[in-house]
């Protein structure tokens, strides 16, 4: 078949690279890809290359159990550790084990602040996508870990309770990489993938730094029992303090997962906070609508013939005149702006972590490509964390495809799975980096600066759906 004449073209093509040397190897397991990590990244990655190269050999290394059964939704309420996933991230999921998800899809997204008469509504129209008539969907992680777990029996020869103790090689164009594992199996494979989180063994261990920030900021998250629908849309407010609060839909219609980021001491204050004054805080950040934008200027008593004074401030009521006029256009002739459902009660632990920017230097070195976390970091406001390791994912795919097809060993290409992931990543983050950072000030000029440019974004259609994109 030509999937047999492929295998053997590469195959022939990495003997001939390395003198045959894997032949004689003393290694207990040989593996094409060898996965260190068994989160939604890593068993994505499984997956694809299951589908899409039949033809390798495909371990994953687990240092826990294997996922447990989840109960049905009927039986649960739905969990905080959720992700927001675009209709492109679910292409890279699968459509198999989409199907047995259990998802709360949302059509349109709806951002604004506090201090501002200013807000944003992306809907699915602006992707303007005849396939995906939603613009995202929320997931819980224990459900669609366990999806991807389930999918790979059979296909992927999986460790459970296996991590790596020891790195011998990272490997290069004359030699495999090779780990030894906790139990002592000596493995060795073409390609050695990092998988496992923000505080990769594997991006330590062959000595790939990175560049970022830790944020002065914690994020907690839990879920809340509702008195009406959201009506497939999500909600994200930013608050006077620059932390945002989000409120994602799930796939239970009376149900939803707040994500709210702020200063360590607000999240650990609301952590403990009795449930009814928790409750009563999070309706009054989130029931309010678009608001008064702070005056430029402290306008002092002065005298009818301050003349200065009195320009400066017909000046500023032109500026606020502009400022309302274009929301007010924004919501004709059909209101876009709607208020988010009643929070009722906490219905889940709350669950809170130290958020922080990061991105390694490299995503290779010799055999061993970096994917998802171990890769890089991001503030969950934009809701890009598993996005981006899913499109890891997919380019990942795309450069062994491209090796294989060609007869070639499968690390030949590794360099242009680097500079995509980097150029791209690097975008992204610097974008949810500076968004953070102009959201996190409370100075009045940037505040005016803001609401501006929100109007501009939300009035001009061609801004907006390039915004929707991106996101």
């Amino acid at each position: 078949s030509q999937q047999s004449v492929v295998a053997f073209r590469r195959v022939l093509a990495l003997e001939q690279s390395l003198g045959c040397r894997w032949k004689s190897t003393s290694a207990d397991v040989y593996m094409d890809v060898l996965i260190a990590g068994g989160g939604a990244v890593g068993c994505s990655l499984a997956r694809l290359l299951n589908e899409r190269l039949p033809s390798l050999s495909v371990g994953l290394l687990e240092a826990g159990d294997a996922p447990k059964p989840q109960p049905s939704a009927t039986e649960r309420v739905p969990h905080p550790r959720s992700y927001a996933l675009s209709p492109a991230s679910f292409d890279v999921v699968g459509k198999s084990v989409s199907e047995k998800l259990d998802l709360g899809h949302y059509d349109s997204m709806q951002v604004w602040q506090a201090n501002s008469p200013a807000s944003l509504t992306f809907s699915s129209k602006d992707l303007d996508l005849d396939k995906d008539p939603y613009l995202g969907a929320c997931v819980e992680d224990g459900p669609l870990v366990e999806a991807l777990w389930n999918e790979i029996q059979g296909k992927t020869q999986c460790w459970t309770k296996t991590k790596i103790a020891s790195l011998e090689s990272s490997g290069d164009s004359h030699e495999l990489a090779t780990v030894t594992t906790t139990e002592g199996e000596r493995i060795q494979s073409a390609l050695l993938i990092g998988a496992d989180g923000g505080n990769s063994w594997i991006r330590k261990n062959v000595g790939v730094s990175r560049i970022g920030t830790e944020y002065d900021q914690t994020a907690l998250t839990f879920t809340v029992a509702l008195n009406d629908s959201m009506h497939k849309r999500a909600f994200q407010r930013f608050l006077a303090d620059g932390g945002p609060m989000a409120l994602l839909p799930t796939y239970s219609d009376r149900h939803a997962v707040v994500v709210w980021s702020s200063t360590p001491d607000t999240v650990q204050k609301w952590k403990d906070a009795p449930q009814e004054e928790l409750v009563s805080h999070l309706n009054e950040c989130l029931m309010k609508g678009p608001e008064r934008v702070p005056s430029l200027l402290e306008r002092e008593q002065s005298s009818s013939s301050d003349a200065v004074s009195n320009l400066l401030y017909g000046a500023e009521r032109v500026l606020d005149t502009l400022h309302y006029g274009l929301a007010m256009a924004s919501h004709h002739p059909i209101p876009k702006f709607l208020a988010p459902p009643r929070i009722e009660e906490v219905v889940s632990p709350k669950f809170s972590f130290p958020l922080s920017c990061f991105q390694a230097k490299s995503y290779t070195k010799g055999r061993v490509a970096l994917i998802g976390d171990a890769a890089h970091t991001v503030h969950p406001m934009a809701g890009q964390g598993l996005n981006l390791g899913l499109g890891d994912v997919k380019v990942l795919v795309e450069t062994l495809e491209k090796a294989s097809d060609a007869g070639m060993d499968l690390s030949t290409f590794l360099n242009e799975y680097d500079s995509n992931r980097l150029r791209n990543v690097s975008l992204s983050l610097g974008g949810i980096h500076a968004l953070q950072r102009v959201f996190g000030t409370q100075n009045v000029p940037l505040q005016h600066a803001k609401t501006f440019g929100m109007n501009m974004i939300q009035n001009v259609g061609p801004l907006r759906r390039q915004l929707a994109l991106a996101a």
